[in-house]
């Protein structure tokens, strides 16, 4: 049975940072299926070093895309991205000094993630790329049908 399901809603359209993106559905299932069996102990460690893993590789391909696509929301965009790569450190440092990271936390957090920044607020990238494509689409349209019936040289 699965926990926590992808939905098409999460999807940005960009290949690479969708499949990022459903790195997090994975992590909530793991949790889900190590709870369940009742062996939730050797699960955190394992999550947290998926979420420092993520925070690092995801966070790097989105804001670089970002970036040279010119998103005017880039750099507030960062900023949230360092705050939760802030949690992501606080658990895993708590862990290291043997301070109990509960399963439970960490399902809040990522969901929290997945339903706010995922489906909202990365959704707003989402919508710039696809604006930028139909302009690009269009525009290559209108001037290849200009050219065509000989209005460009």
């Amino acid at each position: 049975m699965v926990f926590f399901e992808w939905k098409d809603e999460y999807e940005l359209g960009l290949p690479d940072i969708d499949l990022q993106h459903t790195m997090i559905v994975n992590m909530l299932n793991e949790l889900h299926v190590a709870i369940e069996s009742g062996d939730p102990e050797g699960i955190v460690e394992k999550i947290l070093a998926k979420m420092l893993l993520y925070v690092d590789e995801h966070f790097a391909t989105e804001e670089t895309t970002m970036k040279g696509l010119g998103f005017s929301g880039y750099n507030a965009h960062v900023v949230e991205h360092e705050v939760f790569r802030g949690k992501v450190n606080a658990l895993n440092e708590r862990h290291q000094l043997g301070q109990s990271v509960a399963t439970d936390e960490l399902i809040i957090i990522l969901i929290n993630w997945l339903k706010i920044h995922i489906a909202e607020v990365d959704q707003e990238f989402g919508r710039f790329v696809h604006e930028q494509s139909e302009q690009s689409r269009k525009s290559y349209f209108s001037d290849s049908t200009a050219q065509t019936h000989g209005e460009r040289s």
